[in-house]
C-alpha cells in the first residue's frame, strides 16, 4: 500500500509536471509567434519612417537643384549678351553649391552658352533626351545617368527652361550633380545591418549604392519588381521583396515623381526625377527581437527538465514545507520585488518542487520585466535621434510625452519641465483661433498639417510645420493626439530674404531703365534753361521761368540720385576715409542746419580705422540721418555722433543675415527724439515711406543711406523706443588697403575750358546730341557727331583727326560705348576718353565702384560741368 500510494503521487506529479512542460512548451511557442510578429511590425514601422525620411532627402536634392537653377535665372547677367558674364554668374554658384559637377546655360538649338567649367571643344546636346524633354516640356526636369565630359565622373543633369513673356524658350539652364555626392546625402541614420540603399534615374538607371555588389553605377535595373513599381509611384511606399543578389527584405521606397514642396508648380504636371531603395533586412530586427525569448525559453527548459528529473526521488520525502517561506517570497513578488527568491536550502519533497517553480517563475517575469524595459530604451532611443518633435497629447492638449528634439524646441531643459503643460500655453495669442479649426479637424478622424507661430520657455518666437492625427492606445485615458513638428524659422526667414532681394532687383532694374531715360531728358531741359536765362537777362520776367525750369529739372536730377542710391545703382568714388575727420568738417554745417534749439555732440572714438568709401556719399548720409533727427525732435534735443572700431561675430551674422563677420567702424547717431513705432521701424527703409505731410519729403531719405550703405559692403540698424528716442548704427568695412582718391576737376571759367581740339560726339538720343555739339562748337572745338558705335568705328579707323571721344555708354545696334572705345584705342592709341550716361550697370562701374582710369560726366550735367570735364581729359597727360 505505501508502494502502490508513493507510486501513484510520483507518477501523477510525474505525468502533472510532463503536461505542464508541454503547455508551457505551447504557451512558448504561441509566445513566441506573437513576438514575431511584433517583430515583423516593426520592420515594416521602420520601412514606412525609413521611406518618409528617403523622400524627404529626396525632395531636398531635387529642391537644391531647382533652388540653384531659379536663383540663377534671376540675375541679368545670365540674360545678357556676353557668355563670360553668364558663365562668371555660373562660377558663382558653383562655387556656392555643394556637390555639383558644373553649371552652365544651353541656347535652344544645343549649344553650350556658357559654363562655370568649360571645354575646350564647342559642345552641342540637342540630341540629348533630357535636352529634348526639357524643351519639349518647357518644364525642370531631370536626366538619367550621365557621364560628366569635364569630371568624366557619374552624373544627373537638371535642366530649367527660361521662358519670355510669350513663353518662348530663351535658354536653358542646366546643372550636374556629382552622384558620389547623392550617395552621401542618402546616408540613412540607424539602419540596421546588411541593409542596403539605391538611388535610381527615372529609366531605372542605378546612380548611388551597392557600388560593392552586383549593381554598378549607371547599370540598368527598370525590370526588378521594386525598381518598376518606384518609376511609376506617386507616392512613397513599403513592400516586401527580393533583393538582386536573392536577399529578402523589406524595401522603403520614394516616388518618382517631385513634390510641389521641391519644384513650385509640380503638382500640376507629372515631373519624374530619382527614386531611393532602401532595403532593411527584416531577419535581423526579428532575430533582435526573438533572442532573448529563446534563451529565456532554454533556460525555463533547462530547469524544468532538472526538476523532473529530481521530481521522482524527492516525492517519497515528506509533503511539509514552511510555507512561511514561500508566502513571505510570494509577498515580495507582489509588491513588485522580482528578485524575491524562496530560501536555498536543498529539499526533497513536494514543497521542495514547488519552491523551485516559484523561482523559475520569479526568473521568468525578471527576465521579461528586464526585456521590457530594453525594449522601451530602444523605442525612446528612436526617438530621441529623430530630429523632428515628435509629440503625444491628451484630449485636453496637455503634453504627455515628447522626444529630445522636442524638449529642445520648446526650451526646456529635461522632459519633466513639460509633461502636463497645455499646449496652448506656447501659442502665439493671434493663432489661437486658426489652431482650434486644427484640432476640430483632427477630431474628427483625420490627419491634418499646420503652420503656426510659438513661444518657447526661452521667450523665442519659432514657427512651426505640425503633422497630426488622434491615435487610440486602448488604456482608458481617453482621446490621445500624436503630432510630427518641424522648426520652420529659419526656412521661413530665408525665404524672405530672398523674396526681399528679388524686390531689390526688380526696384534697381525699373529705377536703372527710368534713369537712363530720364536724365537724357533733364541733360536738354538743364542745359537749354541754362541758355535761356543767360540770353534772357534782359528780360526778368522770362528769365525767372527759365530758372525756374532749371531749377525744377536740378530738383529731378536728385530725385533720380536718390532713387539709384536706393537701388544701389549709384556711381560711388571710394576713397581712404578718416571718418573722424570728416564728421570734424561737417559740425558747424549740421549746427546751421539743424538751428540752435538742437546741439550737436560728437564722440570721436581714438585710433579709429579708416574706411573705403564715398566721401561725397558719405557726407550725404550723415546729413540726411541729422536732417531726420532734426524732424524728430520739433522742441529741441541733443543729437548725439559717435564712432568706435569693432567687430561682427558669426553669432551677429547668424542673426543677422546680411551682415558679413568681419572689422567695422561704427557710426552711431541717436536724437533724443520722440521715436519710432514698431511698424514704424519695420517700414523705415522703404523707398518712398514717409511720415510727414504730403509735399514735405520725398521718403527717400533713408532709403538712400541704406543703398549707400550696402553697396559699401555695409550693414545698418535702428533701434528706437518711443519718447526716447532713435540710434542708426551704420557699419562700414574696415580699409585693408590704399584706395586712392578720385581726381576732381579743378573749378575754372568757361573761357579757360575752351579749346581748338576735334572731338568726336557718339550720342543715340538726338536733342541731347544736338546740345552737346552746339555747347562744344561754342567753346572753340571741332565736333564730329554720330549716333552708334559702329559709324564712330568707321570714322576712327578712317584718316580724319580725332583728339577726343565724348561717347554715351549706352548705344544702340549691340555695342555699348566701352566696348567702342577699347576698339578705337587700339587703333588709335592716344585717343583720349571721356564717357557720360544716364545709368550704367557693369559697362564702366563694377560692384558700385567706377573702374579705375575711367572719366565719366553723369548726366544730367550743365554746361559748366560739360567744358571742364573735356577740358581735364584733353590736359590729361
Amino acid at each position: 500500500m505505501p508502494f502502490s500510494l508513493r507510486a501513484g503521487i510520483g507518477l501523477r506529479v510525474v505525468a502533472f509536471l510532463c503536461a505542464c512542460l508541454v503547455l508551457g512548451a505551447a504557451v512558448g511557442l504561441w509566445a513566441m509567434k506573437q513576438y514575431q510578429n511584433v517583430a515583423t511590425e516593426m520592420s515594416m514601422d521602420m520601412a514606412r519612417r525609413t521611406s518618409d525620411l528617403a523622400e524627404a532627402l529626396k525632395t531636398q536634392v531635387i529642391r537644391n537643384a531647382y533652388s540653384t537653377l531659379h536663383a540663377m535665372s534671376g540675375f541679368q547677367r545670365v540674360n545678357g549678351l556676353d557668355p563670360k558674364d553668364c558663365s562668371d554668374v555660373a562660377s558663382f554658384f558653383l562655387q556656392s553649391s555643394t556637390g555639383y559637377a558644373n553649371i552652365g546655360s544651353i541656347l535652344p538649338n544645343g549649344e553650350v552658352y556658357c559654363a562655370a567649367i568649360g571645354t575646350k571643344s564647342v559642345r552641342n546636346v540637342a540630341k540629348e533626351s533630357w535636352f529634348k524633354e526639357a524643351m519639349g516640356t518647357g518644364q525642370f526636369t531631370m536626366s538619367d545617368h550621365l557621364i560628366s565630359p569635364v569630371t568624366h565622373n557619374s552624373v544627373v543633369a537638371f535642366a530649367l527652361p527660361l521662358k519670355t513673356a510669350k513663353g518662348e524658350i530663351t535658354q536653358v539652364l542646366v546643372s550636374t550633380l556629382e552622384t558620389d555626392y547623392i550617395e552621401k546625402v542618402v546616408d540613412l541614420p540607424n539602419l540596421p545591418a546588411d541593409s542596403s540603399i539605391m538611388v535610381i534615374d527615372k529609366s531605372g538607371n542605378n546612380l548611388a549604392g551597392e557600388s560593392d555588389k552586383a549593381v554598378k553605377p549607371g547599370q540598368n535595373i527598370a525590370s526588378w519588381e521594386v525598381a518598376k513599381r518606384v518609376l511609376t509611384a506617386d507616392k512613397p511606399f513599403v513592400m516586401n521583396s527580393t533583393e538582386l543578389d536573392g536577399t529578402k527584405r523589406v524595401f522603403a521606397a520614394t516616388s518618382s515623381r517631385v513634390s510641389e514642396e521641391a519644384v513650385p508648380g509640380a503638382g500640376n504636371v507629372t515631373i519624374r526625377s530619382l527614386s531611393i531603395l532602401v532595403g532593411i533586412p527584416a531577419r535581423r530586427i526579428t532575430a533582435a527581437v526573438m533572442a532573448p525569448l529563446q534563451a529565456s525559453g532554454i533556460a525555463v527548459g533547462i530547469v524544468f527538465a532538472i526538476f523532473l528529473a529530481g521530481t521522482y526521488f524527492f516525492i517519497r520525502r515528506m509533503l511539509v514545507q514552511p510555507i512561511l517561506a514561500i508566502q513571505t517570497a510570494a509577498d515580495k513578488l507582489a509588491s513588485g520585488d522580482l528578485t524575491a527568491r524562496v530560501a536555498s536550502k536543498r529539499r526533497t519533497d513536494e514543497i521542495g518542487a514547488l519552491a523551485h517553480a516559484f523561482d523559475a517563475m520569479a526568473s521568468s517575469l525578471g527576465n521579461r520585466d528586464a526585456e521590457l524595459r530594453r525594449s522601451n530604451e530602444r523605442v525612446q532611443r528612436i526617438l530621441d535621434t529623430e530630429p523632428a518633435c515628435v509629440l503625444i497629447a491628451n484630449e485636453a492638449i496637455d503634453i504627455v510625452d515628447i522626444n529630445q528634439a522636442g524638449i529642445e524646441l520648446f526650451g526646456a531643459k529635461k522632459k519633466e519641465d513639460l509633461i502636463g503643460t497645455s499646449f496652448f500655453r506656447f501659442l502665439a495669442p493671434d493663432e489661437l483661433e486658426r489652431f482650434q479649426a486644427h484640432l476640430e479637424v483632427i477630431r474628427t478622424g483625420k490627419t491634418d498639417s499646420i503652420l503656426v507661430q510659438i513661444v518657447n520657455l526661452l521667450g523665442e518666437h519659432r514657427w512651426i510645420e505640425s503633422h497630426a492625427a488622434e491615435i487610440n492606445f486602448d488604456d482608458g485615458n481617453g482621446r490621445t493626439g500624436i503630432a510630427i513638428i518641424r522648426d520652420k524659422t529659419d526656412e521661413l526667414a530665408t525665404s524672405a530674404q530672398l523674396v526681399q532681394a528679388q524686390k531689390m532687383e526688380s526696384i534697381g532694374r525699373l529705377t536703372g531703365g527710368v534713369a537712363h531715360d530720364f536724365n537724357n531728358l533733364l541733360t536738354i531741359m538743364m542745359g537749354n534753361a541754362e541758355i535761356l536765362s543767360e540770353r534772357l537777362e534782359n528780360n526778368p520776367e522770362l528769365a525767372n521761368l527759365s530758372r525756374m525750369i532749371e531749377s525744377a529739372a536740378q530738383r529731378g536730377a536728385e530725385l533720380t540720385h536718390r532713387m539709384l542710391a536706393f537701388a544701389r545703382r549709384q556711381v560711388l568714388r571710394p576713397s581712404e576715409l578718416d571718418v573722424n575727420a570728416l564728421l570734424t568738417r561737417m559740425v558747424d554745417m549740421m549746427s546751421r542746419i539743424l538751428g540752435e534749439d538742437i546741439q550737436v555732440r560728437v564722440d570721436n572714438a581714438k585710433n579709429l580705422w579708416c574706411v573705403a568709401a564715398d566721401s561725397a556719399q558719405m557726407e550725404s548720409a550723415i546729413l540726411n540721418l541729422a536732417i531726420n533727427a532734426r524732424d524728430a525732435m520739433p522742441q529741441g534735443g541733443t543729437l548725439t555722433i559717435e564712432t568706435e572700431n569693432t567687430r561682427l561675430d558669426a553669432d551677429y551674422a547668424s542673426r543677422n543675415p546680411d551682415a558679413a563677420v568681419g572689422d567695422y567702424v561704427v557710426i552711431a547717431i541717436s536724437d533724443s527724439g520722440i521715436g519710432m513705432s514698431s511698424e514704424i521701424l519695420n517700414r523705415a527703409f522703404d523707398p518712398f515711406f514717409t511720415t510727414k505731410e504730403v509735399g514735405k519729403g520725398s521718403g527717400l531719405g533713408l532709403s538712400m543711406v541704406y543703398g549707400f550703405v550696402k553697396q559699401s559692403q555695409g550693414h545698418i540698424k535702428i533701434y528706437s523706443e518711443r519718447a526716447h528716442g532713435t540710434t542708426v548704427r551704420i557699419y562700414l568695412p574696415k580699409s585693408n588697403e590704399d584706395t586712392l582718391s578720385q581726381d576732381v576737376a579743378e573749378e575754372m571759367s568757361i573761357e579757360e575750358a575752351s579749346g581748338s581740339e576735334t572731338i568726336l560726339v557718339v550720342e543715340d538720343e538726338d536733342a541731347v546730341r544736338i546740345y552737346v555739339t552746339q555747347q562744344l562748337t561754342g567753346l572753340g572745338y571741332t565736333v564730329i557727331e554720330t549716333t552708334d558705335a559702329h559709324a564712330a568705328l568707321e570714322i576712327l579707323e578712317s584718316d580724319q583727326h580725332i583728339d577726343l571721344l565724348f561717347t554715351d555708354i549706352v548705344l544702340p545696334r549691340g555695342m555699348n560705348g566701352r566696348q567702342l572705345a577699347e576698339i578705337g584705342q587700339r587703333t588709335r592709341p592716344a585717343l583720349k576718353v571721356l564717357f557720360t550716361t544716364g545709368y550704367t550697370e557693369n559697362a564702366v562701374v563694377h560692384h558700385g565702384k567706377l573702374d579705375a582710369g575711367v572719366e565719366l560726366l553723369s548726366k544730367p550735367y550743365r554746361r559748366a560741368d560739360l567744358a571742364r570735364h573735356v577740358r581735364k581729359v584733353l590736359d590729361k597727360t
